[in-house]
């Protein structure tokens, strides 16, 4: 058996590399990089295991989409294009209730093997529905935020914002099926060097726009009233198979309007003082979001590795200096692109300067990221 140590290297670039080059016939992960197998698996030819608990050698054998493979057929890739990670927008109709059975098959009744993570005694499960891999996400029996994510993703539909497909409402546990994003967090890519140069600056702009524009129908275009997420971060979007990005996590999303449920005919009432405090929250929010997406740092690991500073206190004078190639991840080297990096940062300082006398709305911060010279000049500050 050979070890190796490599303090420093991103975990999932140093495994897909190893795996490919001792043509390894196994790759096992231990508890800590359970939370990349999906990532890995999609790259690697070897058959994939995961240890089942902390202090037993038990292997637990990951199976491509939810279904066996021939023995003869198991060192074979799996093609990217097999795995339709996100159902097309015109599918998508009210998510439809499922009952107790059903979910014992989706999750192979809610085996071992089929947990992709676990917190704060949640469960979330790999599962398949109608050939399609969906994420189920198990509460816990006095967890009430299954009602209010329940009520809020049923009626939301935007292709940037995570998809629900089913519910168990009846049963134990309560669950949500969503569609499965499986090409990892925005977070997760910024982490790893291997996938943050590849991760361009179009790229990250082209993000950038996608989350902004999820915000802005959250907060100004869904029909029964405004939405705030309120946990707004790079661990908070998902690539799906096609590389458009998901708003996920709803655990702290709420509606800005009472009762909703009775007031389905009724129009959105005005904006009051809470109100607006939600949404420069998100606002505040995107804007660290935006100097995650410049400077390839996540906020919660800047601040560990920065002696408790945050990502914003040490970006702001920065980026009130003008002094943007500071802020820029060293990681990427093409300038051919750094246009779009000056949008990102307007939009980011026009965030998190948001004054209390003079709150942006996402559509004018969305305008700043866009580049539009009208917007910059009027809610941007024009950085050189």
């Amino acid at each position: 058996m050979e070890v190796k140590l490599a303090a420093g290297i991103c975990p999932t670039r140093l495994i897909v590399q190893e795996a490919q080059n001792s043509n390894a016939h196994w790759v096992v992960l231990d508890s800590h990089l359970k939370k990349y197998k999906e990532y890995i698996r999609l790259r690697i030819s070897s058959n994939l295991a995961v240890m089942k608990g902390k202090d037993t050698a038990v292997l637990v054998t990951l199976k491509a989409s939810g279904k066996d493979i021939p023995e003869e057929e198991s060192s074979a890739p799996l093609p990217v294009t097999e795995i339709p990670c996100s159902y097309p927008l015109s599918w998508r109709g009210s998510p439809r209730a499922i009952d107790q059975s059903e979910l014992e098959a989706i999750t192979n009744n809610f085996a071992d093997e089929n947990i992709i993570r676990e917190a704060n005694g949640m469960k979330y499960y790999h599962g398949m529905l109608q050939d399609a891999p969906v994420l189920v996400e198990c509460f816990i029996e006095t967890d009430e935020n299954f009602w209010s994510m329940l009520e809020i993703l049923s009626r939301v539909r935007h292709r940037n914002i995570l998809n629900i497909v089913g519910y168990l409402s009846t049963g134990a546990p309560k669950s949500l099926l969503y569609d499965y994003m499986c090409m990892g967090t925005v977070d997760l890519n910024l982490q790893c060097d291997n996938l943050a140069m590849d991760f361009g600056w179009k790229a990250r702009w082209c993000v950038a726009l996608e989350i902004g524009g999820s915000l802005r129908y959250l907060h100004e275009e869904c029909v029964d009233g405004p939405i705030v997420h309120l946990s707004v971060c790079s661990a908070h979007v998902v690539f799906s198979n096609g590389y458009s990005t998901m708003l996920v996590n709803f655990r702290t999303a709420k509606w800005l309007t009472d009762d909703v449920s009775s007031q389905e005919d009724s129009p959105a009432k005005g904006k009051n003082l809470e109100e607006d405090e939600h949404l420069s929250v998100d606002i505040h929010d995107y804007g660290i979001f935006l100097l995650e997406l410049i400077t390839g740092k996540g906020a919660p690991c800047f601040q560990a590795r920065g002696n408790g500073q945050k990502l914003v206190d040490w970006a702001i004078p920065l980026l009130q200096n003008g002094s943007i190639s500071q802020l820029m991840d060293p990681r990427l080297t093409d300038t051919s692109d750094t246009k779009v990096v000056q949008h990102m940062a307007n939009a980011a300082l026009c965030c998190l300067k948001n004054a209390k006398n003079r709150r942006h709305s996402m559509s004018e911060v969305l305008a700043v990221v866009r580049g539009d010279e009208l917007a910059v000049s009027k809610y941007g500050v024009l950085l050189n």
